[in-house]
């Protein structure tokens, strides 16, 4: 019996049901149910279209009324009254960002919430007797630090999962000692767990990223495979999650959440704002984007795989680009191959620490981006469907909001220097934004919420007024990213860049 998804579920009920009669059980058809089980379809169909339309009529609410209030709060607690008219050339571009912002904190934002609330479906358990061997690949390049750390997640997963399993490191040609950390780890958890088969593939020099997938892939026996970088871990029942997850929907990839983590206190700034980029991003919108099946990236860090159709993109197809998860999600996409995410599934990820590191790998996303999007899998662009309307959503909201962004940020002394009342400007400013701190904390607690089942999860909440530093990193990355794309450089592994 083929188990409903929710989006099912909230489209089309069941269309039949049992009754029972005098002569026995007799089933009725949608014939004969008629206009009762007709208007129970419309009836939850309205439900879910006005969910969908709440947060962009909150936004138009908002739109219209906080002006008001904040005339209200400056005309009585400033106790300021202007008597100056606005130009319409300077009013209008006022009233553009409002506009911009108002809609994307509000209404967008809003949307993504509400889909990933539709979609956080928990799956109900699989029958473990249809588990089939699981075959962990861990591409590594230099990572003698945290590579066994990476094995002794794989192995507490395998264990936790109870059916055959193996895990195959390939050391892409390290300069450091990876390739012996690996041996180490794989024999002392070996010890612990003999039933679990191990072993390490060599390159004699560094092949790249998707040399060294390849290579585990080909050589693994497993009906499902699993990619992991060697700088994550897994929680001890990932692997359970995301398999029940495959089994119940029929996907051929599923992928989780990513912890965004330094191996140590987590202290770091850099770690705490991409902690809460993270819980946005993947937390509450790519959750979203699992409502339909249009995940758009099966990330390095947490990813399983059906084994065939897996090697059969990697062997078939030269993946070129410098994101390879991105390339590879985009063609299991064109080929029809379900992508699944599940947001109980978890893995922590090492990430930058330094400036420097974060902006390498920045370039890297947002030219791999655009070399996929614009050139491998572009007919992707112009078709008709919902993984279409994603894509274009990123360049509308991600790439032009990045222009809108720092249009306002030039804007923003002008605006001052022309206003025809400058104290009226500043106070205008004094009431806007603790509003949009208020809607920008809001919504990152439901994202925080939807990441790890807590609203101030390690208190990031009170981090939320710095995250726009790291917003602004990503609009001059695109920008460069975007420019340098133009010019012909699709980005490049050789600088050692961070996933």
């Amino acid at each position: 019996m083929r188990i409903l998804s929710l989006r099912e579920y909230l489209l089309y009920p069941l269309n039949s049901c049992f009754l029972l009669e005098k002569g026995g059980l007799t089933r009725l058809f949608g014939q004969r149910i008629g206009l009762s089980m007709k208007s129970k379809v419309h009836k939850r169909s309205r439900v879910l279209y006005l969910a969908f339309c709440i947060p962009f009529i909150l936004a138009y609410v908002s739109w219209v009324f906080f002006p008001i209030f904040a005339q209200w709060v400056i005309g009585s607690v400033f106790r300021y009254d202007v008597a100056k008219s606005a130009d319409w050339f300077w009013l209008g571009i006022v009233h553009f960002f409002y506009c911009w912002y108002t809609f994307l904190a509000i209404g967008v934002a809003g949307v993504w919430a509400v889909a990933a609330t539709f979609a956080r479906a928990k799956p109900e358990g699989a029958d473990r007797k249809r588990y089939p061997m699981v075959s962990f690949v861990v591409p590594a390049y230099d990572e003698e630090k945290n590579v066994s750390g990476c094995i002794a997640s794989l192995f507490k997963n395998a264990e936790k999962y109870g059916k055959p399993c193996e895990v195959i490191v390939v050391d892409d040609g390290s300069r450091d000692f990876t390739y012996e950390v690996a041996w180490s780890s794989l024999q002392l958890n070996r010890k612990r767990l003999p039933q679990v088969r191990g072993k390490v593939v060599r390159h004699s020099a560094n092949l790249g990223k998707v040399e060294a997938i390849r290579t585990g892939v080909n050589a693994a026996l497993g009906g499902l495979i699993v990619i992991v970088d060697a700088d994550s871990w897994w929680l001890p029942d990932t692997l359970v999650r995301l398999v029940d997850y495959m089994l119940l929907n029929g996907k051929k990839a599923v992928t989780g959440y990513v912890h965004p983590s330094d191996g140590d206190s987590e202290l770091n700034p850099y770690v705490v704002l991409q902690q809460l980029e993270y819980s946005q991003g993947l937390g509450l919108n790519r959750c979203a984007q699992s409502l339909g099946d249009n995940v758009l990236v099966v990330s390095g860090a947490i990813g399983l795989f059906d084994a065939d159709v897996l090697r059969g993109i990697l062997n078939e197809k030269s993946v070129s680009s410098v994101t390879e998860d991105l390339e590879i999600t985009l063609e299991m996409h064109k080929k029809g191959a379900g992508v699944g995410y599940v947001n109980v599934a978890a893995s922590s990820t090492i990430v930058p620490t330094s400036f420097n590191v974060l902006w390498n790998q920045r370039l890297r996303w947002f030219t791999g981006w655009l070399h996929n999007t614009l050139n491998i899998h572009r007919d992707l662009m112009v078709k008709k469907s919902w993984l279409t309307l994603f894509l274009w959503y990123c360049y509308v909201f991600e790439y032009g909001g990045a222009v809108v962004d720092l249009a306002a940020l030039a804007s923003a002394p002008f605006l001052f220097w022309f206003a025809p009342d400058r104290i009226y400007f500043v106070l205008n400013l004094l009431v806007f934004v603790p509003y949009g701190l208020l809607v920008g904390v809001i919504n990152q607690a439901i994202a925080l919420k939807y990441a790890y089942n807590r609203h101030n999860y390690k208190s990031l909440l009170f981090y939320t007024p710095f995250y726009p530093i790291l917003r602004l990193v990503n609009v001059f990355a695109r920008l460069t990213s975007s420019a340098k794309y133009l010019s012909g450089d699709h980005g490049n592994w050789k600088s050692k860049m961070k996933n």
